[in-house]
């Protein structure tokens, strides 16, 4: 606010009444936002009086407003010449130094404005923020407390508060500020994100990640939301909905460095390790002078065993930070697993002598020295071992080194160690193996060597030892056996671990890193036959990009191989998510088998035996958990048994009880919502949906449901909004377009649904039911172009050919061509496949009829009375709700 002075120079009453008149048009227009006007009224005045405090003043602020700062200063200076003493002025000219950029001046000017006036409210609060975004929160509450209580209450000072009691530690006071925060009445979604960042403050991070969604429903395209948002999330440890988040940030800021940094977390936290990598390269590019991205993307490229990449980028890292010891010893443990011993030694030796009570540091320097001089790589060893005993991978180092410096019967107790923490490990089964036949002990190694054939019938180096101890003891049959599996199982050469061209990689097309990634993870099984983690990524890519029979044999190789509880039922949930259900059922059984008391596995269990054996069989199968393990999902899947098998009082009450209990999977709470809608409870099924969303956030396939579900309780608005927040959040997501188009067609908008079939089309939509419905919008949309319609069926045919509405509507496009036999064609497979579809035998008879066949035509009339008798059902095509929930749920 301008404040109004009387001192000046004397000027005569007439003059001085002029002035003040001309001082007071300028402020009337300075109001109106007429900038012009007010220069022009008050430079006569200011020529006339230069010592004109008002005139001064309203200058300044005119001049402000124009962001004219350098000019403006000069009045502001004038007027502080005349004023020194005015709290008023130093206020206005802090707010001045403020808005030009100079916030050392204005903190003075404020803190003199205090001295004169303790309790001024604009200096106070100015200086207030400024603490708080100084990070010094109880200097921060020291201002906010010479604010009045009507002040006090203000969406903005409540902000502040909050903000500075959580940077004082007093968080518990700072979550009731943000109560009352929240609580004010015409709220936008900065008091949303305001209360996430307090809640962030105080490591508060799920409470956050509820603040900041609520800001994001209301601006869901805010990239400094959606920023908050992912950080809030991925340290909630909601490690997909971050990368989410990230990935919808990125699509509005696509060179955002710390959003990218920030997404790489995201995906390391995933396993995605080579989307980390990619996400790191861009940072790096953008910003290269980052020592934090640099860091983790050499680090992010050695576990990927990139390892010269590795090397290379703690080259660059180093440059920036010179200092950091650890970096300088794994830039050497890089080298050392590339190959390059002779730079891998000084880098290591130097952190050791640093720092000789560090276990990791020995066992790497350790690692180099095996190449060079084994003696020093035992010593070495033998120091990581004695400072952590526990450090696996300097044992297993060690015993390997002392069965090849022929010292077997030391690697024996290393062996036993390992296999006591990891009793399947197939590499320390070798070893213990290799050892007891270097002892010249067949009769010991053969039992372990059986036992890592069995952990991996493919390995060839447990085959080759194996057949040794077989020919030993002279098990000739046996061994004949084990020699034609070696000849078998043999794999090709295999390129050499350690490699170079993570960058090369992340710059081929995307078509190009798939197929490398394919066979990279091809190069790893056969390289690491006993890591079944290899193996069950390989088997779910193949199944990603349809490639079943080649993924069904993978998996085929790890049941024969595997024994582990937890491998089987990893094998189990990859088969069933794919709708493989003999085979999941088949490694289901084998883990149960493995680990009975674990409930989880029975539920999997239990939906396979539904797809392959019905409702009855599951329910059984389901009842086998014990009472004190059923929770939240266990009821939810017996919900949708019991409704299967129309036990409905019974269903329901299962599905409250499953409710009550809160479950965590996202394909029960999909099913539970269907049994709801098939009853048509839609209130029921909102608020299910609506729970779903709170425990399970951020999961766009039962965001999408709650959407569906919105529209058929006809909350159109609502719906609306969801639909628009779904499509801006996943704007390559084809799901949404493709159940809106069968909705709009379904409400009788063909024009509409066109367009929006068509987009999902575009976006990867390739099922039956997207072309059925392209090709019904546009028969009803545009009669006259029956060729788009038969391309669109067409497509619809070519990817189905059991759907008896598919067949009736390329008859009825048929029919409209006057394509007689084929529409027949159609029609007759229509009415095999559904006898009592009377709309098909309908078309069929008009057919008949254009044909000339009356017999025919007579006859069709006959069976449409018939199965009108019968009351054969209902002839409608399902509904929005069925379609829905006939699409593969979330895993």
């Amino acid at each position: 606010m301008i404040a109004v002075w009387c001192l000046g120079s004397i000027l005569l009453p007439g003059q001085q009444h002029e002035s003040q008149r001309r001082i007071d048009e300028a402020t009337l227009a300075f109001q109106q936002g007429k900038t012009a006007e007010v220069e022009q009224k008050l430079r006569p005045v200011l020529e006339a009086n230069p010592s004109d405090l008002r005139a001064l003043v309203l200058m300044g602020a005119v001049l402000d407003t124009e962001q004219r700062y350098t000019d403006a200063d000069v009045y502001y200076q004038r007027a502080l010449k005349i004023a020194p003493g005015s709290a008023q002025l130093l206020n206005n000219a802090a707010n001045h130094y403020l808005a030009s950029g100079d916030r050392a001046r204005a903190r003075e000017l404020y803190l003199k404005a205090l001295v004169l006036d303790p309790q001024h409210p604009n200096a106070n609060l100015q200086l207030a923020r400024m603490s708080v975004e100084d990070k010094r929160g109880r200097a921060a509450l020291g201002y906010l407390s010479h604010l009045g209580d009507k002040d006090g209450g203000h969406p903005v000072v409540l902000e502040l508060r909050a903000r500075a009691l959580s940077l004082a530690g007093q968080c518990s006071d700072a979550t009731a500020v943000v109560k009352q925060l929240e609580g004010q009445p015409a709220g936008d979604w900065r008091i949303h994100f305001s209360a996430g960042a307090v809640y962030a403050s105080c490591k508060f991070y799920a409470k956050a990640e509820a603040s900041f969604s609520r800001a994001l429903d209301v601006d869901p395209r805010n990239f400094d939301i959606l920023y908050n948002l992912g950080l809030a999330a991925l340290n909630a440890g909601h490690f997909d909905r971050a990368a989410s988040v990230f990935e919808t940030a990125l699509n509005e800021r696509p060179e955002e460095v710390d959003c990218l940094y920030q997404l790489s977390h995201a995906y390391l936290r995933l396993e995605r390790k080579v989307d980390a990598a990619a996400m790191l390269a861009r940072a790096g590019k953008l910003a290269t002078g980052r020592a934090d991205i640099l860091l983790l993307l050499a680090q992010v490229s050695a576990q990927l065993e990139f390892y010269q990449d590795a090397a290379a980028t703690y080259d660059r890292y180093l440059k920036l930070k010179p200092g950091d010891d650890v970096a300088r010893r794994e830039r050497g443990f890089a080298r050392a697993n590339n190959g390059q011993f002779k730079t891998a030694l000084p880098d290591l030796a130097a952190y050791v002598q640093k720092h000789p009570r560090d276990a990791v540091g020995c066992y790497e320097l350790a690692t180099a020295e095996a190449y060079v001089d084994r003696g020093k790589a035992l010593q070495s060893l033998n120091r990581a071992l004695a400072l952590d005993p526990g450090l696996v991978p300097a044992r297993y180092t060690r015993a390997e080194l002392n069965i090849e410096e022929g010292r077997p019967a030391a690697s024996v107790d290393d062996f036993r160690i390992l296999l006591g923490k990891e009793p399947g490990n197939y590499y320390f089964l070798v070893g213990l193996g290799q050892a007891y036949l270097a002892l010249d002990s067949p009769n010991e190694a053969a039992p372990v060597l059986k036992r890592a054939v069995d952990v991996a019938p493919t390995a060839t180096s447990a085959l080759a030892v194996y057949l040794k101890v077989l020919e030993k003891l002279g098990r000739h049959q046996e061994a004949a056996a084990v020699q034609s599996r070696l000849t078998q199982s043999r794999p090709p050469a295999a390129a050499p671990r350690p490699r170079a061209g993570l960058i090369e990689y992340l710059s081929l097309p995307p078509a190009e890193q798939r197929a490398r990634y394919l066979a990279n993870l091809r190069k790893s099984v056969a390289a690491d036959p006993a890591d079944f983690q290899w193996r069950i990524r390989l088997g779910r890519e193949l199944f990603s990009d349809g490639k079943n029979v080649e993924a069904l044999d993978v998996f085929r190789e790890i049941k024969t191989a595997a024994s582990d509880s937890d491998v089987l039922r990893r094998c189990g949930e990859v088969l069933l998510a794919f709708e493989q259900y003999a085979p999941a059922r088949q490694y289901l059984e084998s883990a149960i088998a493995a680990a009975p008391a674990a409930s989880e596995i029975r539920l999997d269990l239990a939906t396979a035996v539904f797809h392959l054996e019905g409702a009855g069989p599951a329910l059984a199968e389901l009842d086998k958990i014990p009472e004190p393990d059923r929770r939240g999902d266990y009821y939810l899947l017996r919900a949708q048994l019991l409704d299967s098998l129309d036990k409905i009082p019974e269903a329901a009450d299962s599905l409250n009880r499953g409710m009550q209990a809160a479950p965590t999977r996202a394909s029960l709470y999909f099913q539970a919502a269907s049994f709801l809608l098939k009853h048509q409870l839609r209130q029921e099924a909102l608020a299910l949906l609506e729970q779903a969303n709170r425990i399970i956030p951020d999961s766009r396939e039962l965001l999408l449901a709650h959407w569906v579900t919105m529209t058929l309780a006809h909350r159109d608005i609502d719906a609306r909004k969801l639909l628009e927040r779904i499509q801006t959040r996943w704007p390559e997501w084809d799901r949404p377009y493709l159940l809106n188009g069968i909705l709009l067609e379904l409400q009788l908008k063909p024009l509409e649904a066109r367009q929006a079939l068509e987009t999902a089309i575009a976006l990867g939509a390739d099922t039956p039911e997207a072309y059925y419905y392209q090709a019904l919008s546009i028969t009803q949309s545009a009669p006259d172009d029956p060729e788009a319609a038969e391309r669109a069926i067409s497509r619809a045919l070519a990817l189905t050919a059991k759907d008896p509405y598919i067949h009736l509507l390329a008859g009825k496009i048929s029919l409209a061509r006057k394509d007689y036999p084929t529409a027949i064609q159609h029609l007759i497979t229509a009415t095999q496949l559904q006898p009592a579809l009377v709309p098909a035998r309908y078309a069929l008879r008009t057919a008949d009829h254009a044909m000339g066949d009356e017999q025919k035509a007579a006859a069709e009339l006959q069976e449409i009375k018939r199965i009108g008798e019968q009351a054969a059902g209902d002839q409608n095509q399902a509904s929005m709700e069925d379609f829905l929930f006939t699409v593969r749920p979330p895993i």
